[in-house]
């Protein structure tokens, strides 16, 4: 099991992060995630492999002025 955002989902042998925001929705904005909290920015999502018991937080791109 890991945990993203407070909850608990199934993990999966060789999950990378980007197989994770795959599966889950409203993703597309994700600029960067915290994964056992260390700082994984979008262009290593796919190769950054999650292990199982993570906790992951999504931190999508916010823009303002």
């Amino acid at each position: 099991m890991i945990t993203v955002d407070d909850k608990k989902m199934e993990w999966k042998n060789d999950m990378s992060v980007r197989d994770l925001l795959n599966q889950l929705p409203h993703t597309n904005f994700c600029a960067a995630v915290r994964l056992n909290g260390k700082l994984v920015s979008s262009p290593f999502f796919e190769t950054t492999k999650i292990p199982d018991n993570a906790v992951i937080y999504l931190l999508p791109l916010i823009a303002g002025g």
